[in-house]
């Protein structure tokens, strides 16, 4: 019998790191008998995305902006010899490596632990949006979900997980944000996933590359 493990890429997201010839990609592809594969990976800017040969990084999340130096992240596992009914909040591991030259450090922590700091789904409808150098700002947010809506004058958000979706002529349909938050130490304090659309046409050119992932329009079959 054979197997056909030919991918089908479904999502792909890409951000530049800043003052340096490098990119991540974001991807989630699908293959031959549901296999299945995500994750994210470095590259330099002028290769070209190849699933087969992808080496993902070793997490899940984003906690800081990527560097040219430095890139840090979190993933939620359960380490061998270290299960136990108490719920950990704080890295059970950290994980140093190197890809393409950056140092890489990864934050294990508890799948348990993770989850249950992991609470909370929002959706809004912004009205306007400022960034700096390490955020992005939402204001006039309507709540589009809720029995009883909420109103929100502001929403910030730090630049690490937030991914920009578009339509057609590259005008933004979604943006999804996953705000996780880690104190100075090192404990999972929360994780919300919020998604995002905006009031007014908002082309995906008004957003920067540097901190945000940005949607790969893959060609149609």
């Amino acid at each position: 019998m054979s197997c056909d493990f030919s991918w089908k890429i479904s999502e792909l997201f890409v951000q530049k790191i800043e003052n340096s010839s490098k990119v991540i990609y974001k991807y989630d592809a699908w293959g031959g008998r549901d296999s299945h594969k995500f994750g994210y990976v470095i590259l330099d800017s002028i290769d070209v995305f190849d699933i087969n040969n992808a080496e993902s990084l070793p997490f899940q999340y984003f906690e800081t902006i990527p560097t040219k130096q430095n890139i840090s992240g979190v993933i939620c596992e359960e380490l061998d010899g270290q299960i136990t009914p108490e719920k950990i909040f704080i890295p059970l591991k950290i994980k140093n490596s190197e890809e393409k030259g950056i140092k890489i450090k990864a934050k294990i922590f508890q799948n348990e632990g993770f989850v249950l700091r992991t609470q909370g789904y929002k959706q809004y409808q912004f009205e306007t949006f400022k960034e700096s150098r390490d955020s992005l700002f939402f204001y006039n947010l309507n709540d589009i979900t809720s029995m009883e809506p909420e109103h929100l004058d502001i929403l910030k958000f730090k630049k690490t997980n937030i991914f920009i979706r578009t339509k057609i002529s590259n005008i933004v349909s979604e943006i999804s944000i996953e705000d996780l938050k880690v104190s100075q130490k090192d404990e999972i304090i929360s994780n919300i996933r919020y998604d995002l659309t905006p009031k007014n046409k908002t082309k995906i050119s008004s957003f920067s590359n540097i901190g945000i992932f940005k949607e790969v329009k893959l060609p149609k079959d």
